[in-house]
């Protein structure tokens, strides 16, 4: 298990080293695998492994959070559309209520993400 969980997450922090940190809604077919496989293997070895490794742990700990941020692919789509109305690439005023809803949805999953590693770290 320990060395399916570190390929699981090494192919994952490959995804994650190619896109823009602090982007909301990334397409989840940028994964290699699904988003709960990925999240089982970072809770994984957060319970097992990084104990005594904490800069390790604090990196396995941001991956979990920033899975949120890869939604399904239709959903990317309307982030950026949004986006592109926010910022006046586009006339859409239309795109930019579902993408902010979008968004905070995201923000939710985050800081739910937060409370489960708060859970894990007390196990």
């Amino acid at each position: 298990m320990l060395a399916l969980a570190t390929r699981v997450v090494s192919d994952y922090g490959k995804v994650l080293a190619q896109v823009s940190p602090g982007v909301y809604g990334l397409p989840e077919s940028l994964l290699p695998y699904p988003k709960e496989r990925i999240r089982e293997a970072l809770r994984f070895l957060l319970q097992n492994v990084v104990q005594e490794h904490p800069e390790l742990r604090e990196g396995l700990a941001r991956g979990y959070v920033y899975l949120a941020q890869f939604v399904a692919d239709d959903d990317a789509q309307t982030i950026a559309r949004g986006a592109a109305s926010a910022t006046g690439q586009s006339p859409d005023d239309g795109d930019a209520e579902p993408a902010m809803r979008l968004i905070n949805r995201i923000k939710a999953e985050m800081e739910q993400a937060l409370n489960e590693l708060a859970g894990v770290a007390g196990e």
